[in-house]
């Protein structure tokens, strides 16, 4: 995710790369040959689009093949992997991108097509908890996986020399120093992340995003874009900045065990907005609320546990 210091820059002498021409056209032609595909072949999501709940045995049927979520991965699969193959003619295997950078990314393009496009998007219609197992996976899977696979700098060897010069000049411009070295605090990034977690898991927010898709959309797309800056803002913590690295990291699993707890342990649903959906599925207001806590309490939190024994193993 970081501009400076390699993000034009190839192997050899320090000089901008420019374009593989044939690599970076059957790569595009590749992503939107998928992208053409998945539109016209398609099932629309119908838990969106009549208000339905999912049914058990229509699970692996209602995958949600929209060209809004799929186009924009198909692209940004295509223009990695073009930046890779270029890298590696030219370096050698593992060179200039690393080998775990590319299965990095490449795992985490995985887990937002299984938190956006696999059945699991369409599910979270009906139970709530199907929902939190998508912010889980958005936050706390495909964002740390995207970061570590520093996929800027290696889609930027994939463009046009016209576009890399164009990225190099946004990069060096003051507006975006600043900017960026604002956002990207941890203590900053963090406050986004935190607040976006509590906001998009209000009871009315929920409420509103099954009504309208637009809200949908926007809860995924902030959360996710809050969890790139986070782990962002992580990743790039050097040296006596690993305090502060801890320090965001301890304050995410607090909250999220907190809100994990609240909604496992509480008397009473919060979410009524899911009115009988979850019946279908053999499971209460109530019981569908208790699964989603002891999902954030484990599985989301821990990520960050994770996430903190690596970073300490990493500095020692």
């Amino acid at each position: 995710m970081k501009f400076s210091g390699e993000q034009t820059r190839g192997s050899a002498g320090g000089r901008t790369c420019s374009a593989n021409p044939p690599a970076f056209a059957s790569a595009i032609a590749g992503g939107l040959a998928f992208a053409s595909l998945a539109f016209f072949t398609g099932t629309p999501l119908r838990a969106h689009t009549d208000g339905q709940p999912l049914q058990p045995h229509d699970f692996w049927t209602t995958w949600s093949l929209q060209p809004s979520v799929v186009v924009p991965l198909a692209v940004a699969a295509a223009f990695y992997a073009a930046g890779v193959h270029h890298a590696w003619r030219k370096a050698g295997w593992g060179r200039g991108v690393r080998t775990r950078q590319a299965v990095s990314f490449f795992g985490g393009m995985l887990a937002l097509v299984a938190a956006l496009v696999w059945p699991l998007d369409a599910l979270g219609e009906s139970l709530f908890a199907a929902h939190m197992g998508q912010h889980i996976v958005l936050m706390g899977l495909a964002a740390p996986l995207l970061v570590l696979g520093h996929p800027l700098p290696t889609m930027i060897r994939a463009m046009p020399r016209r576009w890399q010069r164009a990225m190099a000049s946004l990069a060096a411009s003051v507006t975006w120093r600043r900017g960026w070295k604002f956002f990207a605090a941890t203590s900053v990034a963090t406050t986004l992340q935190l607040v976006a977690l509590l906001f998009w898991h209000a009871p009315q927010a929920i409420a509103l995003s099954l009504e309208n898709e637009v809200v949908h959309s926007v809860m995924h797309g902030s959360l996710f874009a809050c969890g790139l800056l986070f782990w962002t803002a992580v990743e790039c913590v050097r040296g006596s900045g690993i305090g502060r690295a801890l320090l965001a990291l301890l304050v995410m699993f607090k909250f999220s065990l907190i809100l994990g707890a609240l909604l496992a342990f509480a008397p009473i649903s919060f979410y009524s907005s899911y009115g009988e959906r979850a019946e279908v599925w053999g499971l209460s207001l109530l019981e569908d609320q208790q699964l989603a806590g002891l999902l954030m309490m484990s599985v989301g939190s821990m990520m960050y546990v994770v996430a903190a024994v690596i970073v300490i193993a990493a500095w020692l």
